[in-house]
């Protein structure tokens, strides 16, 4: 395995380990804190809560899939700033947009980004999650403010059965209003929306926007049509 596979691997094991580690982190998750944390000042509190209530979704044993994949997309909307994702995702383009198409992209991009982790979240990969859960280490190192308004939470997550080293995962958080929301991840320096902006440029550059809508609406409906499957039967 090349160097550049390598790196694209952990990438990969990297998302996947968003929902494990921080939504245990989603796809990669304003989050509700105990009063006396004064979360509200304090973006790592933010992202410590996030984990907490990740953690328990997954360790739920009575909860349904489905049920289970919900609560998780209530985490990932509470924590996630989709609306500023959406417009980071697609750089100077957003500018280009009208209001009829920025308003159309958001919800979809929403969507697809949501659909993309939970649909591969089935019975069996919540078993393996919940196993991972119990070896996981998910250690906060330290956050760093951008004046007041903008900071990074820093954060190693190793999980001994998936990978050897740890992966450095670092969230992006910005204050809205009384609360802090997460814009982007990165995973070993690779971040998930200059990932998806390096794809989505690419394909309005060479074959317009509304190919770009049509090419997430045709992924997110084939998320939707994996997740409507039964479960096998145990």
């Amino acid at each position: 395995m090349t160097v550049r596979q390598r790196r694209c691997r952990r990438f990969e094991l990297g998302l996947a380990l968003v929902p494990l580690a921080l939504m245990l982190l989603a796809l990669l998750p304003a989050i509700p804190v105990p009063a006396d944390v004064a979360a509200a000042d304090d973006p790592m509190a933010v992202a410590r809560a996030g984990v907490d209530e990740t953690i328990a979704i997954f360790r739920n044993p009575s909860m349904t899939l489905a049920v289970r994949r919900e609560r998780l997309r209530e985490v990932a909307d509470r924590f996630i700033d989709f609306n500023d994702m959406s417009r980071s995702v697609l750089g100077y383009h957003w500018r280009e947009l009208t209001p009829a198409q920025r308003a159309e992209f958001v919800p979809l991009f929403t969507g697809f980004i949501q659909d993309a982790l939970l649909s591969r979240l089935h019975q069996s990969t919540v078993e393996r999650i919940r196993q991972g859960v119990a070896s996981a280490t998910v250690t906060f190192t330290r956050e760093r403010f951008d004046g007041p308004d903008y900071a990074e939470v820093f954060t190693s997550v190793l999980v001994p059965t998936a990978q050897q080293d740890p992966l450095q995962v670092t969230l992006m958080m910005h204050r809205t209003g009384t609360s802090w929301r997460c814009y982007d991840i990165t995973v070993d320096a690779i971040s998930v929306i200059s990932n998806y902006r390096n794809q989505f440029n690419r394909v309005i550059n060479e074959q317009g926007f509304p190919r770009l809508v049509e090419d997430l609406k045709l992924k997110r409906a084939a998320f939707e049509q994996e997740m409507s499957r039964p479960e096998p039967s145990s």
